[in-house]
């Protein structure tokens, strides 16, 4: 079991290593859209779908990571007076009725989203662009994949009581 935890870990550790160099792409292609608009009057037609696609990356591709480190928001001011059972007991709760449910729809919606997206060669409608979109919709089941792993991990180790 500790192997199969220890493969998650690692499965989220690598990804939010490799998707946080998205940040600084991300700070570098706005960089570039302000220079070009603003001191040489020729903005792109790329730049703020890029952007978008890059910072939804970033997002979903860090939630696993994020998760590991146990950096998600929690109100500590209430969750920090409950025992240490109490405190297992809630997060036992909080998992099976809020995470997984939530993982689990966001991974079939995300599924079905990109696989229409991909049947109908969506482009997008936002810019001029008119980038294929379907590849940037399969973010959403892959990202919340990832966190659905680390979240089992996470559960494994509250009912095990080792965090």
């Amino acid at each position: 079991m500790d192997n199969l935890l220890a493969w998650i870990d690692s499965i989220s550790i690598w990804s939010g290593k490799i998707f946080r160099w998205l940040g600084l792409i991300l700070s570098l292609v706005v960089l570039y859209e302000i220079i070009s608009r603003y001191l040489f009057n020729s903005p792109t037609i790329w730049a703020f779908d890029t952007t978008l696609m890059l910072y939804s990356m970033l997002f979903l591709f860090g939630g696993a990571f994020v998760l590991w480190e146990k950096k998600h928001i929690r109100v500590d001011v209430l969750f920090d007076r409950f025992s240490p059972s109490t405190q297992k007991t809630i997060d036992i709760i909080f998992y099976v009725i809020f995470f997984f449910p939530f993982v689990i729809v966001m991974i079939i919606y995300g599924f079905n989203t990109a696989y229409m997206s991909w049947e109908a060669r969506e482009i997008s409608n936002t810019s001029q662009w008119g980038e294929p979109v379907w590849q940037w919709r399969a973010m959403l089941p892959a990202g919340f994949a990832l966190l659905f792993i680390q979240g089992i991990a996470e559960f494994i180790r509250i009912i095990k009581g080792k965090e």
